[in-house]
């Protein structure tokens, strides 16, 4: 192979057509390709540099959810698909775009189908089956904002802001079965996501998308110094304010987390604490509901003092009628529970209010009109305080999604019970006790659920997990990534009692402080701090990925007028 018909090969990879409108940004996109990159594309043939790309890029932008340590290996993944944005407008590069976006979120989350076939108690050809629609329409919110920055920018160094604007607005109004969002990414690093209690969780997806424009900038900068010996001409830097925006965000990002967890800092030392037992045991095994029995009475009497508060995982408890008050009678417990596990008592007469997940229910025991999957607190007389409906159900496990347009969808799923969702953010607390805002296993990662609690009055979150299903340690390090944010939007304490983990406190820097291992039987005491300041982030809700919504728009007419 010549030279000339190597540089010619690698032009038709990664150039874009040199129509007019494009013509400058085909030039940028050629200088800013990082060398090694260049040099693989010469020596490899035509039909191999495109999956190679594009398995480089889904691995880079999955390993972050594999080993939480590796916050940078997304930004590298992002930038790569950035450096290369010349080359995905037209069917051909959107259709590789949206290959990457499917085997990055494969890679990331491989144990959906196993936990989904679980959830719907089904054969694994079935939760493969149902996995595959939810990864497709993943990937397709995943590479939207690559098509979109595409098709209204042509140089690369410009292309990070329309991609930002655009996925930050579909990570809050583009409905997902599991809602990740890719600046979730960087809560290892926890100084990188401390912006979410000014604008919401999307935030960090903006900063991500900064990093990785930053990178990109780089990847076209120090090339050209290295070539000129040191004297970069800065002078075209001036028209790329672009590039300016994005060193100016991920600065302002860290200036901004740096003094925030000082500051929270100084206001976690000085709150008053709630001294909370976290119990982890499945209540699914064998044993499992008296190994809670007797991990609790342990722990109280280890302690000496019983501590403020005690939690059970969900699912831990009976299902009981909505009209029973009290679990201290057991005759009337029994007439007023319906099976599994009919006239349950929890724990007779506890040293402290006792939080549990059980199930309530209106009508006929055999066949209730309503069903709700509930968080149950309890006093030492074990009179009912209260009860917390689940308001956002997990989809194929609690209910079988369209099913209220076509009902017969519900017999191709064999779910033990289908779930009615509560209709209310319904603090509970008892005399002079803490406010809780209780959520329950899915809805921790449902930012709208934390938010609307925290409104309610709660100061202190607290999350009861079933999670059964997920027996891989990875699947329940990531369901924990999903939820940890709550922490840091509502800057509130966040404790969250699992059947297999992760059990932990997670503080309202979202940081984790104290944690048990997966699948191990045992209690958590911490002292949780209590917060009653309300976040930016509480009051304005989706405010941020509107006004990124309403950006991207004008962003689009601005381009096409001037393409005009």
């Amino acid at each position: 192979m010549t030279f000339s018909h190597a540089v010619g090969r690698w032009k038709r990879l990664w150039l874009p057509p040199a129509d007019d409108h494009r013509r400058r940004g085909a030039g940028a996109s050629a200088r800013c390709l990082p060398l090694s990159l260049r040099v693989c594309c010469l020596a490899l043939p035509t039909a191999l540099a495109a999956p190679l790309v594009a398995l480089s890029i889904a691995v880079f932008v999955a390993s972050p959810w594999i080993d939480q340590r590796l916050v940078w290996c997304e930004w590298v993944g992002l930038a790569a698909s950035l450096l290369v944005i010349g080359r995905i407008r037209g069917w051909w590069g959107e259709l590789w775009t949206l290959i990457a976006a499917a085997t990055a979120l494969a890679i990331a989350f491989h144990w959906a189908p196993q936990v989904l076939a679980y959830a719907m108690n089904a054969e694994p050809h079935v939760g493969l089956l149902a996995t595959a629609p939810i990864v497709l329409w993943d990937a397709v919110r995943l590479a939207l904002p690559f098509w979109f920055a595409a098709r209204i920018v042509a140089d690369p160094l410009r292309a990070w802001l329309p991609a930002a604007l655009l996925a930050t607005t579909l990570e809050a109004f583009m409905p997902a079965v599991f809602p990740w969002k890719l600046g979730y990414a960087q809560i290892a690093w926890p100084v990188l996501v401390q912006s979410a209690d000014l604008f919401g969780p999307e935030v960090t997806t903006f900063v991500i998308f900064a990093h990785a424009g930053t990178l990109a900038w780089l990847a076209h900068a120090i090339p050209r110094m290295a070539r000129s010996e040191g004297r970069y001409d800065w002078a075209p830097l001036a028209g790329q304010r672009v590039s300016l925006l994005a060193l100016a965000v991920c600065l302002i990002n860290l200036a901004y987390g740096l003094g925030a967890m000082a500051y929270w800092g100084q206001e976690i030392a000085s709150a008053p604490t709630l001294t909370v037992a976290l119990v982890q045991a499945n209540p699914e095994d064998e044993g499992g509901i008296d190994s809670l029995r007797t991990i609790t009475k342990r722990e109280c009497r280890a302690t000496g003092d019983a501590p403020d508060l005690v939690c059970w995982p969900e699912c831990s408890g009976g299902s009981y009628d909505t009209s029973l008050d009290s679990l201290a009678d057991p005759d009337r417990v029994a007439d007023l529970s319906r099976p599994p596990h009919k006239g349950m008592r929890p724990l007779e007469k506890p040293a402290c209010p006792l939080l549990f997940g059980g199930k309530i229910y209106t009508g006929h025991p055999e066949k209730p009109r309503v069903l709700h999957q509930s968080a149950i607190l309890i006093d030492t007389s074990e009179a009912i305080l209260g009860c917390y409906h689940k308001r956002h159900l997990m989809p194929f496990g609690e209910y079988v999604p369209g099913s209220d347009l076509y009902p017969d969808i519900r017999l191709h799923f064999s779910m033990q019970d289908e779930f009615t969702a509560g209709a209310e953010a319904r603090v509970l607390t008892w005399d002079q006790g803490p406010r809780l805002g209780v959520m329950l296993c899915y809805e921790d990662m449902i930012p709208g659920a934390a938010r609307s609690l925290v409104q309610e009055s709660a100061n202190v979150l607290v999350s009861l997990i079933n999670g059964s299903a997920f027996t891989a340690p990875l699947t329940l390090a990531q369901h924990r990534l999903l939820s940890q944010l709550r922490a840091v939007e509502c800057r509130r304490s966040l404790v969250r009692c699992a059947a297999t983990g992760e059990t932990c406190v997670i503080s309202p820097t979202g940081e984790v402080t104290a944690s048990l291992p997966p699948h191990a039987r045992g209690a958590l005491v911490a002292e949780v701090p209590l917060l009653e300041s309300t976040t930016l982030a509480c009051r304005i809700g989706p405010a941020f990925p509107l006004a990124c919504g309403a950006a991207a728009v004008a962003l689009a007419f601005h381009s096409r007028r001037a393409f005009r």
